[in-house]
């Protein structure tokens, strides 16, 4: 009988905390619905924005939006033929004994691939010819391997550092181009369209599918544009972002967590953009791992 009322006093307790626990869920949904209200809101009330996205620049101003192309196709074109050497020695980088087959048999379609480009490329005539310099050390370096089945780790690495010296060329023709156009078509909405209060109140969110390298060409031109030294004010990147609605939903809540840091922590506006255990983790953790040495 004890059992009994035992068992009935446990189920009875756990069905209230299974109640209460449905209660705050739903008391928690009710918060996230205000946050995302107050974020659209914060959107709607913010201009100008620029978000970087892929080949363009999306600008939203004084309530319409705006589109320019800020890559031009021949950044592209000269990643393609820079990739070239980078593609051969991925290939071939583990092959440290010979030449697999696969790989053997791979690297023939390749190069037969680019020996077709070859024949077709396109270039103004001042940089053509440091491509067909980079395809015909390509070429020079496939025929060996694969007429000798083997990876001379020497050879492999003077190939590599032959490949840089003439691609060099091509990174930094890239990083001009893709320069100047995004300078051409920002600095008019910058400074002819934007007024003083706009250009103090832009926001400008970069998108990219992973973390942004040091020196990353976009956040480098925002920040000698707008005078900033690091993300946060006026300028976020945000990773693993593929569109303009996600981009603007990442620059709503940054802008939001902003705005409430700064009433709930005496004015730090960037504790939200921390993890909120953050600062209890570090207090505790060091007495964690001290009781844990002392225990052993």
């Amino acid at each position: 009988m004890e059992n009994n009322t035992h068992r009935f006093i446990i189920c009875f307790f756990l069905f209230i905390l299974h109640v209460r626990s449905n209660d705050l869920v739903n008391l928690n949904e009710h918060f996230l619905a205000t946050y995302a209200r107050a974020r659209d809101h914060l959107l709607s009330q913010t201009s100008p924005l620029i978000i970087c996205i892929r080949d363009n620049i999306i600008i939203h101003y004084r309530g319409k939006r705006y589109e320019e192309q800020v890559i031009p196709k021949s950044y592209h074109d000269l990643k393609a033929i820079s990739h070239i050497p980078f593609k051969i020695y991925l290939t071939v980088m583990f092959d440290t004994v010979g030449l697999s087959e696969d790989n053997s048999i791979e690297l023939q379609r390749y190069l037969d691939n680019i020996q077709t480009i070859r024949n077709i490329l396109q270039f103004p005539q001042d940089i053509l010819q440091n491509q067909y310099d980079i395809i015909d050390l390509s070429i020079r370096y496939l025929n060996t391997i694969l007429s000798t089945k083997l990876v001379d780790r020497k050879e492999l690495k003077q190939f590599c550092e032959e490949a840089h010296r003439l691609f060099a060329l091509n990174i930094e023709l890239a990083a001009q181009m893709h320069l100047d156009l995004l300078d051409e078509k920002v600095r008019v909405w910058y400074y002819e369209r934007f007024n003083e209060t706009e250009r103090d109140a832009l926001r400008v969110t970069i998108i990219g599918p992973k973390t942004a390298r040091h020196g990353f060409l976009e956040k480098t031109y925002f920040y000698h544009l707008i005078g900033e030294k690091r993300e946060g004010k006026h300028i976020i990147y945000a990773e693993n972002v593929e569109s303009e609605e996600k981009a603007l939903e990442v620059l709503g809540i940054w802008m939001l967590d902003a705005k409430a840091a700064a009433m709930f922590f005496e004015g730090d506006t960037e504790r939200l953009h921390r993890d909120l255990l953050s600062d209890a983790t570090a207090k505790y953790i060091k007495g964690l791992f001290k009781k844990s040495k002392i225990e052993l």
